[in-house]
């Protein structure tokens, strides 16, 4: 598997790098803090309702006390009819078309700009990276990746709503 991306060259002259004419997929689902730079992350072998609910739960699972909130976009997957969502979670959809609001797109295209041009012998030592990666961001990285302006100031006003109740 190979991620293609652009490179810059003199004109005329084609990027040079390796690449690998079959594919491996492996899916990363993420969520993350724009405020702590707190990361959680599961792997699976497909996108669909299914896996999704499973990071979910795993979340849930994940400090059971505290409540939350999760932005997405509009994926089938993300809403699907019978998609059971733990009560300690509460989804909230973004505008259709509209990736840059989402805080975790821009850790995918950070994520994807390391992994292009890499090859991987097999599913598993690309599950490994993909592992060791994320590992590897720090909270201060995450969170100036993530930390949306509009985000970080709605939280502070969620927060102090909260301490007045």
């Amino acid at each position: 598997m190979t991620v293609l991306r652009r490179a810059i060259t003199r004109a005329g002259v084609k990027p040079v790098g390796a690449y690998q004419h079959r594919f491996i997929y492996r899916y990363c689902y993420g969520l993350v803090e724009p405020l702590s730079g707190d990361k959680f992350f599961v792997t699976a072998p497909q996108v669909n309702t299914l896996f999704f609910e499973y990071l979910l739960q795993e979340f849930s699972r994940h400090e059971p006390s505290v409540y939350k909130i999760i932005f997405l976009d509009k994926a089938g997957y993300h809403r699907a009819k019978h998609l059971q969502v733990p009560e300690n979670i509460r989804l909230v959809y973004l505008p259709s078309s509209n990736p840059e609001l989402n805080p975790i797109e821009r850790f995918w295209r950070d994520m994807k700009d390391k992994v292009a041009f890499r090859n991987f012998p097999d599913e598993s030592a690309l599950e490994t990276w993909i592992n060791t990666t994320i590992n590897n961001y720090s909270k201060e990285h995450i969170a100036s990746l993530t930390g949306y302006e509009y985000i970080l100031q709605a939280v502070s006003h969620a927060k102090n709503a909260m301490e007045v109740s």
